[in-house]
């Protein structure tokens, strides 16, 4: 009752199974990798930046969301790339493990990058909420939760400044 063509789709579809699996099984995975730093004072400066370009970036976009030259649908797209180029800043300070004397610095600007990273969804729902029309009350009180988010990240990011040995 099987037919010659059902027959040979399950064939190709069984050894289609059979290679991916082969495939994941012999292909070497990531058991973590740990990023070696010698260069703590370079590295930090490094991360800021790389901080400072997503900031000026962002801040370009959302004055160009708040102006209606830039649609919420982009700013998103553009926010969500920003946060996801913070979230790897993040990995990389914490896998840096830096020594006792650059710790508070690190911790600080670590802490600066969470707070950024807040900033960034808030950033999102603002665009969100102009794309569905909010009044410009809701519009106006997620600015100022904005300023003061992009404020504490620039407030943890002077006293990564000032502990740096």
């Amino acid at each position: 009752m099987a037919t010659k063509k059902g027959i040979i789709i399950t064939v190709v579809v069984l050894a289609a199974i059979s290679g991916a699996s082969f495939v994941v099984w012999f292909l070497p995975q990531n058991h973590g990798s740990s990023v070696m730093v010698s260069d703590y004072k370079s590295e930090l400066d490094s991360v800021k930046e790389r901080h400072s370009l997503i900031m000026t970036d962002t801040e370009s976009s959302l004055n160009g969301l708040l102006d209606k030259s830039v649609s919420p649908d982009n700013f998103t797209s553009q926010a969500q790339i920003s946060s996801s180029q913070v979230t790897s800043l993040i990995t990389e300070m914490v896998e840096s493990n830096p020594p006792a004397e650059w710790k508070q610095s690190y911790g600080a600007y670590y802490e600066s990058l969470k707070k950024y990273n807040d900033y960034l969804a808030e950033t999102i729902s603002l665009a969100n909420k102009i794309k569905a029309g909010a009044p410009s009350s809701d519009i106006s009180n997620e600015i100022t939760k904005l300023d003061s988010l992009k404020k504490e990240s620039d407030t943890l990011a002077s006293e990564s400044n000032q502990t740096r040995p």
